[in-house]
């Protein structure tokens, strides 16, 4: 119950009206899986999408965060008011299915589609973490899903996150391979600056390449720090450096 609650409060944060309270028509359709009153503005939905027959790593994060959403537009709900966030719910993003599924309570599973998310946050050990749209971030991109803020400033630096699949292999002559479709994560980096991305490469040699106007201070940091740019945190502080001198 006490998921159920959060994400009846967070849905009380309608814009201008915070001390609002939900109608008995908007609570039951939260806990049908009908929360918003018309097709388009069809966020929730009362399961996930099915993923049969394919097992691996699905979530950047298995277990449930805390966090907040924040929706493309606003979504009207019962009583005609809107609001394009939401705020204290518990959520997990799925790569494979490019949904972020929201934990109503127990047992209970709902789903944001991609197409209404623009950007959601979550709280790992007390750490912030800050994920987007990437096409919210660069528009005109053939890339699709989401991707982490790793840093944000005059270089933007984010980790897109994608699907790596493996399609069955099984023989039945010889009983041998694999009968399931086998699902990896996988992930790039890239910069983002002028609204242009480019791909980089987590290492010395490709972070200076794109930090050319300060290239010594770079260096000077990253011997000082010993950083061996062997993570994100690593790759964040030195973007981070680079992004506040």
């Amino acid at each position: 119950m006490k998921h159920f609650f959060c994400l009846v409060t967070a849905l009380t944060m309608l814009v201008g009206a915070v001390n609002a309270q939900l109608s008995e028509g908007t609570k039951v359709g939260v806990a049908t899986g009908k929360g918003l009153n018309t097709d388009r503005s069809g966020v929730f939905w009362s399961s996930p999408t099915e993923s049969s027959n394919v097992v691996g790593d699905f979530y950047i994060d298995s277990l449930w965060q805390e966090g907040s959403v924040k929706l493309n537009a606003p979504v009207t709900q019962f009583g005609g008011l809107e609001s394009d966030s939401l705020a204290g719910i518990t959520i997990r993003y799925n790569v494979l299915n490019d949904e972020l599924e929201v934990l109503a309570k127990k047992n209970d599973i709902r789903v944001i589609k991609a197409s209404y998310l623009k950007s959601f946050e979550t709280r790992n050990n007390g750490n912030p973490q800050r994920f987007a749209s990437i096409k919210s971030l660069i528009p005109n991109t053939e890339l699709k899903g989401i991707c982490e803020v790793l840093s944000s400033g005059k270089l933007t630096l984010i980790k897109h996150y994608k699907p790596k699949i493996t399609k069955p292999n099984y023989n039945p002559s010889f009983g041998t391979g694999q009968k399931n479709t086998i699902m990896r994560q996988d992930s790039d980096y890239y910069v983002i600056t002028n609204g242009k991305s480019e791909k980089i490469n987590a290492s010395k040699k490709g972070v200076l390449a794109v930090m050319g106007d300060k290239g010594k201070e770079v260096e000077a940091y990253l011997k000082e720090q010993k950083v061996a740019l062997k993570s994100d945190l690593d790759l964040k502080g030195v973007f981070d450096f680079y992004n506040k001198n």
